[in-house]
């Protein structure tokens, strides 16, 4: 009886070890979700086609975390900027969104990636979302607002960036300037 015992466990051991990779592979929930915490939480993780792989609903959970008013502006800020691999209208719609966010942090971040994804076919909603954070009472806001600007093509984008580019703030000048020379050569 004892030796079929043992026989009983040799073998559930040998089974277990040649199931172990299989098993290795297939992580519990809990287990991704904790994994997608610590990239968002990672300072220097970034965004690849293979971590996406790993959670085919990262474009839920970012959006979830960036519209989250009581994760942190860190944690809000990163999922924001991680939006960017991502060009649907819901993105689109949480970004307008956040333009008008308490934190200056995300609002810049909102604007930024709704200028280099979603301004480039002129569209009047995204623009009017980003002339409107020119005058914000923060000034990286305002800034953030010309560089996203800039991600703009056309006449009535040039126009707003040569006059921003002769206002009487200097940092906003700046962008704009650099902005509408950068469009100048790759013009040329």
């Amino acid at each position: 009886m004892r030796s079929i015992l043992i026989q009983l466990l040799i073998a559930s051991a040998l089974l277990l070890g040649m199931a172990s990779p299989a098993l290795a592979q297939h992580q519990h929930p809990h287990e991704v979700d904790a994994d997608f915490e610590d990239f968002l939480n990672t300072i220097d993780a970034l965004p690849t086609p293979e971590l996406f792989a790993k959670w085919p609903d990262a474009e839920q959970r970012l959006l979830n975390v960036a519209r989250d008013t009581e994760e942190s502006v860190y944690r809000r800020w990163r999922a924001t900027s991680m939006l960017s691999n991502f060009e649907t209208p819901a993105v689109r719609t949480a970004l307008l969104t956040l333009t008008t966010d308490a934190a200056e942090d995300l609002r810049g971040m909102a604007l930024l990636v709704l200028g280099a994804r979603f301004l480039k076919g002129g569209d009047a909603e995204v623009l009017a979302a980003i002339e409107a954070r020119l005058s914000d009472a923060d000034a990286s806001v305002r800034r953030d607002a010309v560089r996203a600007l800039a991600y703009g093509h056309g006449p009535q984008i040039e126009a707003r960036l040569s006059a921003i580019a002769l206002g009487d703030d200097p940092g906003m000048a700046r962008i704009a300037s650099r902005a509408l020379n950068e469009k100048a050569t790759d013009t040329q």
